[in-house]
């Protein structure tokens, strides 16, 4: 299966759930997130599995290897290249993290643009205050068909920077972790389960 994770906006979460999920299905990942450390911080959680871990320069062509599952991480301007990625993969998810309209507007955009190379849309709104949730997706309800998932704000979203340990990884950990994270796993697993339905198509 293929995946595409974009937003034009930074800061939206899209490389913490690309991430996630790249390492939940065992898939190829691929950012454009050149220089900024990615690699570094992210590669260690799959150090021991049989995945390819790029970041793409600049003007760099994208190789996609189709025997295998491929996530893709992608941000900024919408060029030739993600282009052609978004017409290849099963699915786009456009994370929003929204905090003010200078996030909602650019995700807003940023699906416009994806409907036109692939219908298969799937928004996420993920650490955001639960008072805005049920604004932000009526408002996108309004605009839009596309499913929309909810991942809750959780200070634990951090520890795959932090310790290279994914939400579902954590909750493997204990009684005590599971009874903390039993909400917000339930929430990843249905937003996964429904990226992998669309995979299999």
């Amino acid at each position: 299966m293929n995946i595409l994770f974009y937003s034009r906006k930074g800061g939206q979460g899209k490389t913490t759930h690309a991430i996630g999920f790249a390492h939940h299905i065992k898939a190829d990942f691929t950012t454009n997130d050149f220089g900024n450390s990615t690699i570094e911080i992210f590669a260690p959680l799959f150090k021991n599995k049989n995945q390819e871990f790029r970041e793409l320069a600049p003007d760099e062509a994208i190789a996609i290897d189709d025997e295998k599952n491929n996530v893709f991480d992608f941000g900024g301007f919408l060029d030739s290249r993600i282009i052609n990625v978004a017409k290849f993969v099963d699915a786009c998810v456009v994370p929003i993290f929204y905090q003010s309209k200078a996030d909602l507007v650019p995700a807003i955009q940023t699906i416009l643009e994806l409907e036109k190379y692939n219908k298969n849309i799937v928004i996420l709104i993920n650490n955001t205050d639960k008072e805005y949730v049920e604004q932000i997706k009526e408002a996108l309800t309004k605009k839009f068909k596309h499913k929309i998932f909810v991942v809750n704000k959780s200070k634990y979203i951090n520890r795959l920077a932090d310790e290279n340990k994914t939400i579902l990884d954590l909750f493997k950990q204990g009684k005590l972790e599971q009874y903390m994270l039993k909400n917000l796993v339930n929430q990843i697993q249905t937003f996964y389960y429904h990226l992998e339905k669309l995979g299999k198509k």
